[in-house]
C-alpha cells in the first residue's frame, strides 16, 4: 500500500499545514493541488502544483507519476474543473486515469468514463460551506484505491 496526503488551497493558511502533517506523520506522499501562497520550502515536504493565485512561486503547472499501475495526472484545474468534458478531454489528453485537482474548494472524489476525479477541497474554505478538508488517498498493490475525507474541525 502506499499512502498520500493529499491537500489544496490553504490560501496561505499555514496553521491547516502543520496540523496535517502532525496529523500524518505516516505518508509516503504529501501533495498539494496548489494555491498554497507560499513558497516551496515552507510548503515542503509537500510537493504542489502552480495554482491560479501562487504567482510567485515556481511550481509546476503540472505532474505526472505512476503508482501501481495507475497513471496520475496533478494540476491545479483553473480554466477546467468548471466543465465535466474539459475534464475528462484533459485527463484522456495525459493518459491518465487518476486526475488530483483543486481549484474548486470542493471536495471531489467521482469516478467519470473509468477515470477517477479527486480535489481534496480546501483546508482554508469550502464553497459548499462544509468545513475544511483534505484527503488520504490509498493505493493498494492489487489496483484499488480508497479516498478518505479528513475534515479540519
Amino acid at each position: 500500500m502506499l499512502k498520500i496526503c493529499l491537500c489544496s488551497d490553504n490560501h496561505g493558511n499555514m496553521e491547516s499545514i502543520r496540523r496535517i502533517l502532525s496529523e500524518n506523520p505516516a505518508c509516503d506522499y504529501y501533495l498539494h493541488c496548489g494555491d498554497s501562497m507560499v513558497s516551496p520550502d515552507i510548503l515542503s515536504p509537500f510537493a504542489s502544483v502552480l495554482g491560479n493565485n501562487d504567482w510567485d512561486y515556481d511550481y509546476p503547472r503540472s505532474r505526472k507519476f505512476e503508482i501501481h499501475g495507475h497513471r496520475i495526472f496533478m494540476f491545479h484545474g483553473t480554466g477546467y474543473t468548471y466543465s465535466q468534458k474539459l475534464m475528462l478531454n484533459k485527463a484522456k489528453d495525459e493518459k491518465a486515469d487518476v486526475v488530483f485537482f483543486g481549484h474548486t474548494h470542493v471536495f471531489t472524489d467521482e469516478t467519470i468514463n473509468k477515470i477517477r476525479f479527486i480535489n481534496p477541497g480546501s483546508t482554508y474554505h469550502n464553497r459548499d460551506m462544509s468545513c475544511p478538508c483534505y484527503a488520504i488517498v490509498c493505493f493498494y498493490d492489487d489496483g484499488s484505491i480508497s479516498v478518505e475525507r479528513k475534515d479540519l474541525i
